[in-house]
């Protein structure tokens, strides 16, 4: 007979959540009203009977009934595992592994101190021809992975905060009657849930997971600005992860000054990071102009992971803060930055945070259509 102490046992390290659909065990799902409608169901089935699934393993009868060889179920879940044409699926060694990762993940997240959680940002957008989006498990593991606990408030579905641009019009690269619709949905959704829980307090923290077409997150880190606590995650192609690596390689940037220019109002600025992108692509209309371009510090070249890593993007920021400094210094009356070129998205996400609307120029930022930039939008 499972003792009582082992129960608490199991619902203590299970979180009262189902461990195989993470459905809450603790409340009633039509009154919300506490109700306890967990089950306690075993791994190696309690006796070595033929209707006890699993029963044949080898594990001591009088083990049985321990913690470790019992799962925290729902009604439905305990169910599927024990039909019998389930069980070739629900081996031994898989209930184990699910029950190892489901009662760690549990931990990592209560070993989170309080104070560190952060509430999700996702913004949905078209990258080509494709429409992409973000699930909420892969930013909480990303969350997670920094130490920190996801949340996801602000929303009557606990989708978070959450931008959805893919319901704009279908997009033509250059195209300004699409970023302005885009604009305005990044702006509803920030002025109706963002603004006001900074304004109140309940919003100390964000993390921002964003895919959408690089005018649309510079725009997105102007909106958000660097006064409110940011922690901007980069999707990283090899992995197909958001999380940081932990072991990845910092790589460095660098500004330089290809052109100097005459003193005019406008001055460039080219991105060869993720992609190499030449001085000779820049608009015949600014070949006149100041030029400046960041690329990679070193012997590295330009290549779609080079930001793998927080202390990398920490390096962009820092060269992209060093153009405008120079800006400010040599060349003040420059009241227009055009930017093109191709960076990571963190990288655009952090180019709108710094850029600051009462000091630093206008951003005209350039879109390649049919192998040559265009303007698509300006920030002030």
């Amino acid at each position: 007979m499972i003792k009582e102490l082992t129960t608490r046992h199991l619902l203590v390290r299970s979180g009262g959540r189902c461990a195989l659909c993470y459905g809450e065990l603790l409340v009633s799902g039509f009154t919300q009203k506490a109700l306890y409608r967990g089950e306690r169901a075993h791994i190696v089935g309690r006796s070595i009977h033929d209707r006890s699934p699993r029963g044949d393993d080898d594990l001591p009868l009088e083990s049985r009934d321990d913690p470790d060889n019992l799962l925290l179920l729902c009604s439905s879940c305990h169910s599927e595992i024990d039909a019998p044409q389930n069980l070739n699926a629900f081996t031994v060694e898989r209930l184990r592994e699910l029950k190892e990762r489901h009662e760690s993940r549990i931990a990592q997240i209560l070993g989170v101190p309080p104070g560190y959680d952060t509430a999700v940002l996702r913004m949905h957008g078209m990258i080509g021809d494709s429409n992409v989006a973000l699930d909420r498990s892969a930013a909480a593991a990303a969350v997670l992975a920094q130490g920190r606990s996801a949340r996801f408030p602000l929303s009557h579905d606990s989708a978070g905060i959450e931008i959805d641009l893919r319901r704009a019009l279908s997009p033509n690269i250059g195209d300004r009657e699409y970023y302005d619709t885009c604009r305005q949905t990044i702006d509803l959704i920030l002025n109706r849930q963002v603004a006001p829980a900074v304004e109140d307090g309940a919003l100390g923290h964000v993390s921002v997971f964003a895919l959408a077409r690089w005018p649309l997150l510079v725009y997105l880190g102007a909106r958000l600005g660097d006064k409110l606590d940011v922690d901007i995650y980069q999707r990283h192609r090899a992995s197909e992860s958001w999380a940081w690596p932990a072991d990845s390689r910092e790589h460095r940037f660098s500004f330089e000054v290809v052109r100097k220019g005459e003193p005019l109002d406008d001055a460039v600025l080219v991105l060869s990071m993720s992609a190499a992108v030449h001085v000779q692509e820049v608009p015949r209309s600014l070949e006149s102009c100041r030029l400046y371009r960041v690329i990679p510090a070193g012997d590295c070249t330009p290549h779609a992971d080079i930001v793998d890593s927080i202390a990398t993007l920490k390096s962009a920021e820092s060269a992209l803060r060093d153009v405008f400094a120079d800006i400010e210094q040599h060349h003040k009356t420059t009241s227009r930055l055009h930017v093109l070129g191709a960076a990571p998205l963190s990288v655009c996400l952090t180019l709108g945070r710094i850029a600051n609307r009462e000091i630093h120029p206008q951003l005209v930022l350039h879109d390649r259509v049919n192998g040559q930039y265009q303007p698509a939008m300006e920030i002030n």
